[in-house]
């Protein structure tokens, strides 16, 4: 009798330990399929994006249209406002093939010196400082 009952009833707690671990189970496969279809999401768009590569962030251009009044009739007198170069530039910019950056202006690593030509002062400051030189050579001359 008792340890009959025990038994059933010990069986008992064990399925129903059993069919807890079991929802426990489910609900972290449901987890891990939630969280995998999100990154699974993530990677296609970063797949479509531009990533970062270099200092700046690629900036996407705005697509070219053209308005129906400026359409003529036929394609081939179209003219298109378009530099082949730059579209190049930024497709390579857009694969991640170069990095971007801000246009850096041109400067001077140093500034320029102000200097007076010879011919441009007056003769009587010509005269002064060719007394000048003549007496520092004198006094390298006698040291």
């Amino acid at each position: 009798g008792i340890n009959a009952e025990y038994g059933k009833q010990w069986y008992q707690r064990r399925v129903r330990g059993i069919k807890a671990i079991q929802k426990e189970i489910k609900k972290e496969e449901k987890e891990l399929s939630a969280k995998t279809e999100l990154r699974q999401a993530k990677n296609l768009e970063k797949e479509t994006k531009p990533g970062k590569y270099g200092p700046g962030k690629f900036l996407g251009d705005d697509p070219e249209f053209v308005l129906p009044e400026e359409v003529s009739s036929s394609l081939r007198q179209m003219v298109t406002p378009s530099n082949n170069v730059q579209e190049r530039f930024t497709s390579f910019q857009k694969r991640n093939m170069i990095e971007v950056r801000k246009k850096v202006a041109p400067h001077r690593k140093y500034k320029l010196k102000s200097v007076e030509k010879w011919r441009k002062k007056l003769p009587e400051e010509i005269d002064e400082l060719v007394k000048m030189k003549r007496k520092k050579k004198k006094i390298k001359l006698s040291e």
